[in-house]
């Protein structure tokens, strides 16, 4: 049974390993989880969210952070948690997961979308006012109108409502102001806004006269470094330009107009190039100019790999070399590269250290074993990481993770305590009788990480057992039929934790139904002499008390009869009862009489039981119960009827009574012939008697 609590609402800016809600799972008695609970058919497959156990039943759900809560990508997650108990009951439970939605600021795209970059712009000094130079586009996460601002205001120029930027006034590349540098910001309808640098470059535009002053040959020095519009020369002249430099009205100063990159192919280290001044006749004067460029450290160094991993098994000898790393350098020329640790157990007095002479080695500076007490407390994982730059003041550096893992040897294979086991198990025992255990050892680290399944022997279709897959104890999973199988010889697994390469033991386990009374010490029999249809339970061997061979007082027997045992034919579907019998043996005060020469010991029943029902035969005594009812009540409604029937014939008998002490019968004779007709005359006594002739 889960009960899911479900904390704050889950914003989608929410960060990584933040607590959604607190899951706890409910067993029933004498049960425990297989297992802990895990999520299944999520909706969409790939969700944010892992569970973490707490507590023996409690779970919390976090989020991972992959793949990112976006409000506007997926709005509601659907999670099933699902568990599984010890007994093979599952239960599951269906979590909504609803995602806020939180007002995010906007965000520029194109070339104003990196941070912490400049964007350039390169327009004429003589550009008209109202020319349109750039436009920045935006987007907002929840689709709302977007303004665009500029600053500083007074800049010379304006941005509309759409984001284009236009010239506002006239520019003058000799004056002191030559480039601009502006502020961009566009702001959502909720008030979030995001901003971008922008800087505006002014090119010179060579509309004066020229006039050369200086005729002889220059030779400029340059670093690849140089960016477009880098000045580089001032010369007394206004002069044309080459395809590396170009010269900028004021001065006649000489700028480099593309990126100088020694390492880029075909880049020629030393450019020649020409600076002429012509007047508005057409009388030109020229200077050569030669250029030659110096590369510098503006590429950061590169490896071959970035992460290094080291496995080693058992124990990793001192002096073993873990990590070897190689990484280059693009400049020209290259830049010595140079290493250091910069986090993690390695340098001095540390498990890891450098090679001597060989900085970019990395080896164990004493004996690592698995075993070992600190190694166990470490984790047998070690991380450390190396800081790999190209300069003495690192300004361009990398780092290299190295990852070294100590795992065990499986040299062992699980060996079991016994190669053969066999249990005995009664056909009227049910479902969750446990049958057995069998136990395997094995001697690698971890100790006795094992794994048990039954590899082969259940036979039928329905699986009669199971086996718990920690602790080695074999249950029932049905009840067995002797009639079926008498049998079962099962073929027992121990597989190791090695999940690489794994090794396994073997063991066979023999299960017999027991039929028949099972009786311990052989104490008790059938009389052989009966037939099984009248059996007789006997003692077949005498108790040994007095020499204290016999601790056992009391017995227990489980006698099974089965109807198969039919005189003609053979029953189709033989059924089988059980009968308890409890015996208490008890030594006699005095010894018994002797019955012949031979002195013979007494057997005394002090108590015996007998179930003759099963549980499923309720209805046996309740039909019994019935019946008794019925002949209760029937008893009562003849004792009803005999005592209201005895009572009119005593009320008969007295009224019979009073009438005969008050009507009596009158016979009267009087003269006349003797064929004349008698008169009866009836009458109170209390009347005057009338003779009538």
């Amino acid at each position: 049974k889960f009960m899911i609590e479900y904390l704050s609402p889950l914003l989608e800016n929410a960060s990584e390993h933040t607590r959604v809600a607190v899951v706890t799972v409910s067993v029933s008695p004498h049960t425990s989880l297989v297992g802990g609970p895990v999520i299944i058919n999520a909706n969409p497959v790939v969700h944010p969210f892992m569970l973490s156990q707490r507590s023996t039943h409690m779970w919390d759900l976090f989020t991972t952070g992959v793949p990112k809560l976006d409000f506007e990508s997926v709005m509601l997650y659907s999670l099933i948690i699902y568990a599984k108990d010890s007994r093979g009951a599952t239960a599951s439970q269906t979590m909504l997961i609803q995602i806020v939605d939180v007002n995010e600021p906007p965000t520029f795209t194109g070339s104003l979308a990196p941070e912490n970059q400049v964007t350039e712009i390169y327009i004429l000094e003589d550009t008209a006012p109202g020319t349109i130079i750039y436009r920045a586009t935006a987007k907002d996460p929840e689709d709302t109108a977007l303004e665009y601002f500029i600053s500083p205001e007074g800049s010379g120029f304006t941005i509309d409502s759409i984001g284009t930027i236009s010239t506002a006034s006239g520019f003058d590349f000799e004056s002191e102001t030559r480039s601009f540098s502006l502020v961009i910001k566009v702001v959502d309808a909720g008030g979030l806004s995001t901003t971008r640098n922008l800087k505006i470059f002014l090119i010179n535009v060579n509309n004066k006269d020229p006039i050369l002053t200086n005729g002889a040959e220059s030779a400029l020095y340059l670093l690849r470094s140089y960016i477009c519009n880098k000045v580089i020369l001032k010369m007394t002249s206004w002069a044309s330009w080459s395809k590396m430099c170009c010269v900028i009205a004021e001065r006649g100063t000489v700028v480099t107009a593309t990126r100088l990159d020694v390492e880029r192919a075909g880049f020629a280290r030393v450019q020649s190039f020409s600076i002429k001044a012509c007047d508005g006749d057409q009388r030109c004067a020229a200077i050569p100019v030669t250029t030659y460029v110096r590369g510098i450290n503006d590429n950061a160094p590169f490896c071959d790999r970035y992460l290094i991993r080291y496995t080693g098994q058992e124990v990793i000898a001192k002096d073993t070399v873990v990590a070897k790393l190689s990484c280059h350098d693009l400049d020209e020329p290259p830049n010595a590269i140079h290493y250091a640790p910069s986090a993690g157990p390695v340098g001095s007095g540390q498990l890891f250290e450098q090679v001597p002479k060989a900085e970019h080695s990395i080896r164990v500076a004493q004996d690592l074993d698995y075993e070992n007490p600190e190694v166990v407390a470490a984790g047998h994982i070690y991380e450390m990481m190396i800081s790999v730059f190209d300069d003495l003041r690192p300004s361009h550096t990398v780092t290299v993770t190295i990852i070294v893992e100590i795992t065990p040897a499986n040299d062992f294979s699980p060996v079991f305590e016994a190669a053969h086991y066999s249990f005995s198990v009664l056909e009227t025992s049910g479902a969750f009788h446990k049958v057995g255990r069998v136990t395997a050892i094995d001697e690698d680290y971890p100790p006795n990480c094992l794994t048990y399944k039954i590899s082969k022997g259940d036979i039928q279709v329905v699986q009669r057992f199971w086996i718990h897959p920690l602790s080695g104890m074999i249950e029932l999973t049905t009840q067995p039929d002797y009639e079926s199988v008498k049998q079962y010889n099962l073929t027992v697994e121990a597989v190791d934790c090695d999940t690489a390469h794994p090794r396994t033991g073997v063991t066979t386990v023999s299960r017999e139904m027991i039929m028949f009374s099972f009786v311990p010490n052989h104490h008790f029999g059938f009389d052989p002499i009966r037939g099984s249809n009248t059996p007789k339970l006997i003692v077949k061997n005498p108790f040994k008390f007095e020499s204290g061979a016999e601790p056992q007082r009391q017995y227990h027997l489980v006698v099974h009869v089965i109807d198969d045992n039919l005189k003609y034919g053979k029953s189709s579907k033989p059924r089988t009862g059980t009968a308890i019998i409890d015996i208490y043996v008890t030594r006699a005060s005095t010894p018994p009489p002797p019955t012949s020469s031979e002195q013979r010991k007494g057997l005394t029943i002090v108590y015996t039981a007998i179930n003759t029902y099963k549980s499923e035969d309720w209805y046996i005594p309740f039909i019994f119960t019935l019946m008794a009812i019925f002949f209760a009540g029937l008893v009562s409604w003849v004792c009803f009827l005999l005592w209201r029937y005895g009572n009119i014939m005593e009320c008969c008998h007295l009224m019979t009574k009073e009438v005969s002490k008050y009507l009596f019968l009158f016979i009267c004779f009087g003269t006349g012939d003797s064929n004349q007709k008698e008169k009866v005359i009836t009458g109170s006594r209390s009347k005057k008697l009338e003779v009538l002739t």
